[in-house]
């Protein structure tokens, strides 16, 4: 497309430096000038000052938060075994104690006299001999036998004197023939002779 001399008018082809009437060198029009793109105006405050308009600064995620750990659960307790009650005790065998300090076990039937050998075996136990110098003890005076673990009874074999059974103070005579439970504490009273009933030792 041809433009024209600024000086003559006459047409002047593209490109071309010089006017082919006048000879002018030939000026090409300027571009069209291109609105440039103005910062946003400052406010402006009553007194007339103006402030830059604020502009929000952009907010970064938050960052993630690491899991907490947690303890160890504590491995289960284990219940106590149960303990088992203790076994009873056995009561202890109970003994005589003759009058010259000799102790006598109740473990089997003791026949008691001041000469019991001869008739021993006849109720079936050992004899033991009670020394009486008074002789108030008869030749088979009294039978003894074990009844169970720390038990035992007494009985009258139907002597002159009779026998007696101290207990707490008071005395009892035994019937002849007639067993009756003794226990530790207990004393046995041959005529004059004292025989004690004790725990064995």
């Amino acid at each position: 497309m041809s433009t024209q001399c600024r000086f003559c008018g006459a047409a002047v082809r593209p490109n071309t430096m010089f006017c082919p009437s006048c000879g002018q060198i030939v000026v090409a029009d300027a571009p069209a000038a291109t609105a440039s793109v103005l910062p946003p105006p400052f406010r402006t405050t009553g007194g007339g000052t103006r402030e830059p308009q604020t502009v929000a600064a952009p907010v970064a995620p938050p960052e993630p938060v690491a899991p907490v750990p947690l303890p160890d659960l504590a491995p289960p307790v284990a219940r106590p075994a149960a303990v088992a009650p203790p076994a009873p005790v056995a009561p202890a065998a109970l003994a005589l104690r003759m009058p010259q300090g000799a102790e006598v076990a109740i473990d089997q039937v003791l026949v008691l006299g001041r000469n019991p050998a001869g008739r021993a075996a006849d109720h079936g136990g050992a004899p033991i001999e009670v020394a009486d110098p008074t002789r108030s003890v008869s030749r088979v005076h009294l039978i003894v036998r074990p009844s169970g673990p720390g038990e035992a009874s007494a009985e009258d074999a139907g002597s002159g004197n009779g026998t007696l059974l101290e207990r707490g103070g008071a005395r009892h005579p035994l019937r002849p023939r007639d067993p009756i439970a003794i226990h530790a504490g207990d004393r046995l009273i041959l005529g004059d002779v004292v025989v004690e009933v004790g725990t064995a030792r």
